[in-house]
């Protein structure tokens, strides 16, 4: 490889493969401790996955599969506050809409909120609602795009999926936290809360 490709090969393993389901797990983490009925279901079904493991073993493949309920509090996270908030793409022909021409050729940015806030497609979208996506079949296509879409959507989406649900089985089943500071987000080019998610973080074994 040139030192080029491998200069954009460290920027994409360094931002996709870190910050992203970093920014994930820090704003499950703020949403988790402002919804204690969220919180509550998922401690409920982590600690039931818990429940059959012995000291030290490790989740398998089959425990992640049990994390239904998890996986759609950090897909509603991602809807509410994308990691990543659009991209962009190559108009192969040229396409007509909204009463514009987009001609063939041109670079299109997309933007994940026109459809992640859109209330007729999400009621009530500022609400964090997990269970919208407890069927997401229901979900239509291409309006939920945390990881984008089509053939070039994120192909590490199932990495995040997989680190993310042992992140939080960790944290809700071995630790407690209080919420000590809500203070606002921006966009740098990630959401990053604005002092840094301020948490009391305490072991369950010392309560």
């Amino acid at each position: 490889m040139t030192d080029k490709e491998i200069l954009h090969n460290i920027m994409v393993i360094m931002v996709a493969g870190y910050d992203t389901s970093s920014a994930l797990i820090t704003f499950v983490l703020r949403l988790l401790s402002k919804n204690p009925a969220v919180y509550k279901a998922v401690l409920q079904e982590q600690e039931e996955i818990a429940k059959s493991k012995t000291s030290g073993e490790p989740l398998t493949w089959e425990d992640l599969a049990k994390m239904k309920y998890t996986w759609s509090v950090a897909m509603e996270t991602l809807r509410m506050v994308p990691p990543v908030f659009g991209g962009f793409r190559v108009a192969l022909k040229d396409i007509e809409y909204g009463g514009y021409v987009i001609p063939k050729g041109w670079q299109i940015f997309w933007a994940s909120n026109m459809t992640h806030m859109d209330e007729s497609i999400f009621p009530e979208p500022s609400k964090f609602d997990p269970s919208r996506f407890e069927n997401q079949k229901s979900v239509p296509p291409y309006s939920f795009v945390a990881f984008g879409g089509g053939p070039r959507i994120c192909p590490g989406n199932e990495f995040a999926r997989v680190e993310t649900l042992v992140a939080i089985h960790y944290l809700v089943t071995q630790y407690s936290w209080e919420l000590r500071s809500d203070d606002h987000y921006i966009f740098d080019p990630m959401p990053v809360p604005t002092q840094g998610l301020l948490l009391r973080i305490v072991p369950k074994k010392e309560k």
